[in-house]
């Protein structure tokens, strides 16, 4: 070593007082600097446990706070997904309107919305919803459950001819399909499965023109009245019938229309004339529909939704009668109903195993349609309905539906149904039956009215009185 370097070095700074090399704590002023436990714990092979230890603890912080992000993005991503879209709806004191319907139909629908399947707070813009999230965008689709197909398909919510959901249709604001995951289903028909029903029949001649005599204006939408004069609507928009009165009688309604275009437009066009036509007020247009039906030469009800034993089970939707309502609020619903169209006769029940048993709940609703001028029928779903007895003390004009035809069953179950059904009116002398329509059974409706012998189809009014309860 150069004496240089010596000058340089100093035995009593530069040399540590520890043995070996090692630095001493009493080397450095500051014991937080330096803590000889915690960094240098040798021991066996040399490596330090609390390293070690410290090592695990960070992996874990890591671990726990990776876990808590997640699950706050899961739970984040639920709120997100199961919440109602309302904010664009939301006004200054903090509640919600629903948008592109009528003030008095939103508010009714707000207050009067039946709870269950078809939750209040998912009553959305342009109709009512089974509770899904529809897109209201232009060219955008909606899942739709599909009746008629695989469980679980899916149809576009699209205005031609599959039906749906239609936001814009802010002319009928009711009249647009309740659409969801529960509740009201849209049977998803395609235009190739009703294209081989042939060439549609010949309408009959203009329809009789909706009577404004016949029509009352309310904050709901125009409904039918009793004219000034005594005029009724069930006997004014009566089809008439041409046949002997003398040989039985079949009626005929076919139900659940409205709801899919292509089907809807394939029952008015191929279904005998004869035959009455009932539309749903889930289905969207049910105006034009009627307009059209009328037109094809059909007598047309509309369906009164009604409670069920099975509720909420088995869902008739926000507009239905309920046992559990007042009768100014049933009755508010049933305004909107009658609202959805003109020209029609009458109404016919749909579910109402429970509420057609109700005296109390029946009295206020039959009273309104006898106020009215408008005829009734009874589905006959359920053993003790109480409808026909109180209709016929009220001189309330109705028919019964005798048979409920299994459209479901193969072709040829549903044409030994029909066969039973004339059969039954070759017996009783009249006979009335259901059926809610599919392309099969449409297809064979039309070859069994060819070969009918002895008996014939007549319009549901004049068929009114006819059956005993």
């Amino acid at each position: 070593m150069a004496d240089d370097d010596l000058d340089d070095f100093d035995l009593d700074e530069d040399i540590p007082s520890g043995e070996s090399g090692v630095p001493a704590p009493t080397d450095y002023d500051d014991d937080d600097d330096f803590d000889f436990e915690d960094d240098f714990d040798y021991e066996g092979d040399g490596s330090s446990k609390f390293k070690e230890l410290l090592k695990d603890k960070k992996k874990l912080a890591i671990a726990g706070v990776a876990a808590l992000l997640l699950l706050g993005g899961v739970g984040g991503g639920a709120w997100w997904f199961m919440s109602d879209d309302g904010t664009a709806d939301m006004v200054e004191d903090g509640t919600s309107k629903p948008t592109g319907v009528g003030a008095a139909v939103g508010l009714a629908l707000e207050q009067q919305a039946t709870p269950g399947l078809t939750p209040q707070s998912k009553l959305m813009a342009g109709g009512v919803t089974g509770g899904a999230k529809l897109a209201t965008s232009g060219g955008s689709s909606a899942k739709l459950t599909a009746l008629g197909g695989a469980a679980g398909t899916t149809a576009p919510a699209m205005p031609g001819n599959m039906g749906g959901y239609d936001p814009q249709n802010s002319d009928a604001p009711l009249s647009t399909a309740a659409v969801g995951d529960v509740g009201v289903m849209i049977p998803a028909v395609l235009p190739r499965a009703v294209a081989s029903l042939g060439t549609p029949k010949v309408a009959q001649g203009p329809a009789q023109p909706v009577d404004n005599g016949l029509l009352e204006q309310t904050q709901d939408g125009l409904l039918p009245k009793i004219s000034e004069d005594g005029r009724e609507p069930w006997k004014t928009y009566a089809r008439p019938f041409a046949g002997d009165p003398n040989k039985p009688l079949i009626g005929l309604l076919i139900t659940g229309l409205g709801m899919s275009d292509s089907l809807t437009g394939a029952v008015i066009d191929h279904a005998p004339a004869e035959a009455t036509l009932a539309f749903s007020p889930y289905g969207r247009n049910v105006k034009e529909w009627v307009l059209r039906a009328r037109a094809m030469g059909h007598e047309v009800l509309l369906e009164l939704p009604m409670e069920t034993d099975s509720f909420p089970v088995d869902d008739p939707g926000p507009l239905a009668m309920m046992t559990t309502k007042s009768p100014a609020e049933n009755l508010k619903l049933l305004s909107l109903i009658m609202a959805q169209a003109q020209g029609y006769n009458g109404f016919v029940a749909e579910f109402g195993s429970r509420f057609l048993r109700d005296v109390k709940a029946m009295t206020p609703v039959l009273g309104e349609l006898k106020a009215r001028g408008l005829f009734f029928m009874d589905p006959r779903t359920v053993e003790g309905s109480v409808s026909l007895e109180m209709a016929d003390k009220m001189q309330l004009a109705r028919a019964i539906a005798d048979i409920k035809i299994n459209t479901n069953a193969a072709p040829s179950r549903v044409r030994a149904q029909l066969d039973t059904l004339a059969a039954v009116a070759r017996n009783q002398g009249v006979s009335v039956a259901m059926m809610q329509a599919t392309p099969k059974s449409l297809e064979v409706l039309k070859n069994w009215v060819t070969t009918l012998d002895g008996v014939q189809l007549s319009p549901m009014s004049f068929l009114a009185g006819r059956q005993t309860s």
